[in-house]
Order: structure tokens, then sequence, then C-alpha cells
């Protein structure tokens, strides 16, 4: 089976062999036809079925169903966010409204630490999500991710967008000495310290749930993260494989 994990400027995708997960790949897909759909996803041999995510638009999701009709003959079974699934229970009355990227990355991640968990997903959004022991997903945050937050100051502020100094790679100090890096690691340290208080919020206090990185900009947030944490790129693929081991609904 294919997994694959449209989002909004990236694609992951990784094969589920006989209950084994094989190792993540990762591309832009700006501009992808049908042909490029097929030539990077379809190029590790016969394919038997393709489960997928997407939050993207409806072009790329109809590129690659017709890149899958072309390399296996079937269409591709396209994963919704349901009540339940694989253990865990929605937090959202109407859970149709919470981003099956979301659903699935909790879904892999409770799947991971079988208990309590803070999930926090960082790319061009980032999303933090809390799930309690029992499976109950108990809601959490959305938040523009670090380069969204940068582009909406450029965007939004008359010559901010014209600073272009930095102080280098080799910096290591926290408060930035230009403006550049002011808004770059303001940024970046913003979801980083939502992240941390998520943790703390969902302890009450009384303990530390084990926290899941996951996201295209993760490593950008990582060092910055107080909380103990475990970076997984893969999560939501793996939230994936727990639905493709269970077979169609």
């Amino acid at each position: 089976m294919l997994l694959v994990d449209i989002g909004n400027s990236r694609v992951k995708w990784a094969r589920l062999e006989r209950g084994v997960l094989g190792s993540q790949r990762a591309a832009p897909h700006a501009g992808w036809t049908a042909s490029d759909w097929r030539a990077r996803l379809f190029d590790e041999g016969p394919v038997d079925a393709v489960l997928v995510a997407t939050v993207a638009d409806r072009e790329s999701a109809a590129a690659l169903s017709a890149a899958t009709r072309m390399a296996t003959g079937q269409e591709p079974r396209f994963v919704t966010t349901g009540r339940e699934a694989a253990g865990v229970r929605s937090g959202y009355a109407n859970p149709a409204l919470l981003g099956v990227d979301r659903w699935l990355a909790v879904i892999g991640a409770y799947r991971r630490v079988r208990g309590a968990c803070v999930v926090a997903d960082v790319g061009t959004a980032a999303t933090i999500d809390v799930v309690a022991a029992d499976g109950q997903h108990c809601g959490g945050f959305i938040v523009p991710g670090p380069a969204l937050m940068v582009a909406s100051l450029v965007a939004g502020t008359s010559d901010l967008g014209t600073r272009r100094e930095n102080s280098g790679p080799d910096s290591g100090a926290c408060f930035a000495d230009n403006t550049r890096d002011a808004m770059q690691r303001g940024c970046r340290l913003a979801v980083a310290a939502l992240i941390d208080r998520s943790v703390l919020e969902a302890g009450g206090g009384q303990s530390t749930p084990p926290l899941l990185l996951t996201g295209g900009a993760a490593t950008e947030v990582l060092p910055l993260v107080r909380s103990p944490c475990e970076h997984v790129p893969d999560l939501v693929l793996r939230g994936l494989a727990a639905l493709g081991d269970a077979g169609p609904p």
C-alpha cells in the first residue's frame, strides 16, 4: 500500500508492506502534473492500493488520482476525519471540521506512546493537539507557522521586508541583533513557546505528557522547545498506516 500525505506545499509518502512502514520520502509538489505524481510516487515497484490524506487544493488531489489510475488501474482512497478511529475519539462536536492531517497525527502519536500525549505539527501552519490517556482528543490550537508569521510581518509593515542583514549561522545568542533575525527568531520562538505552554496545560501541573513533534518546519523550532520531546517526521504517515492496517472503513 502506498501512503500519501499531501500538505499545502510538500508531499510525503511511504510504502506499507506487511504492516511495516517504509522510509518517508518528501518533495515540494507545486505545479505537478499527473505524470509528475506518477514518476515520483510510483517508482519503487507495483502498488496494490493508495491511501491519501490531503489538505491541499483540489487540483493536486485530481492529479494524484489520475496518476494512481495510470499506475494501478484503481482509484486512491482519500481519508476523512471520523468520530473514532484506532483507539482515538475526536474532541470536535462535528468531527468533519477537524483537519485530516491533525487527526492522523493524533492517531499516529497515540498509537506510538499508548497514552496521553501532545502533538505539535509545524509546517505552513502550526497545529497543537492534546490527547488524554484513554484516547480522547481534547482539542488544540492552530497558528501560522514560522515562515508564514514572517511573511505576514513583511506584507503588513512598510519597511521590515527590506531588512536583509542577519547574524550568520554561527550566532548562538537568543536575542537577535538585527531586524531580519529578530523576525525569524521571534516567530520560531513564538511557536516553541506555545508548544511548551500546551504541554504545561495538558499536564495540569501534575505530570508532563510526552510531546511528539512533526512537520516540515519542526527542525526550526526543535532547538527552542524546552519540554522533552521526540521528533517523528513521519507521524501523519504513521496515522495513515494505522488506518491502512485496519483496512477499508
